[in-house]
């Protein structure tokens, strides 16, 4: 039989001390919730803005080893795109031709915050993909792009608040070279690093 200060030992966690142990719970939740959310927006951001730079850098490459054009679209409104393997260069998708749709992914979306925004030669810029007049960018065998271009790349939480986030790709005709770019307001004159 167990002595009455034995029992009094055993009876676990008074009302004060579980109250004390939950309100210290509350604070670590609440300071580590906001930096979790912070974390998570920066990581869905590089790394979409990531795939989309790999798949044209894939892209280009495609054309150079299947000696043939590789026609990337994209269509901003719907935040997707698509690469076609054009084995018989007509520009258009046949049968047996690959066509690999994508559409962007983790709250990613073709846009930036405002009505307009420089690119990289800080021209002003109102359209979130400017490829030529069309939106579509064909890499030739060579490696060569048929037109220069900038798509930017923004997390749907920051599209009412500002660019601090935002990613740029751009594309250089001559060359082919698909160049990833991250937004710095306090870079002058040109805000692109």
């Amino acid at each position: 039989m167990k002595s009455e200060t034995a029992m009094n030992n055993e009876q676990g966690l008074t009302l004060v001390e579980l109250i004390t142990t939950m309100v210290i719970f509350l604070i670590i939740v609440s300071t580590a919730v906001p930096n979790f959310s912070a974390w998570r927006t920066n990581y869905q951001i590089r790394a979409e803005s990531n795939r989309v730079h790999m798949n044209l850098l894939s892209a280009r490459m495609a054309a150079i080893k299947n000696n043939n054009d590789v026609v990337v679209t994209f269509v901003p409104a719907s935040h997707t795109y698509s690469i076609l393997d054009d084995t018989n260069n007509n520009g258009t998708a046949n049968t047996g031709e690959p066509l690999k749709s994508m559409a962007l992914e983790n709250h990613v979306q073709f846009g930036f915050y405002g009505s307009s925004i420089t690119d990289m030669d800080n021209n002003t810029v109102t359209e979130t993909v400017k490829m030529g007049p069309s939106d579509i960018v064909t890499f030739d065998a060579r490696g060569q792009a048929s037109v220069s271009g900038v798509l930017f790349l923004i997390h749907e939480d920051d599209l009412p608040v500002g660019n601090d986030r935002l990613r740029g790709i751009s594309i250089i005709q001559a060359t082919g070279a698909a160049e990833l770019w991250k937004y710095d307001a306090g870079l002058s004159p040109i805000p692109w690093e």
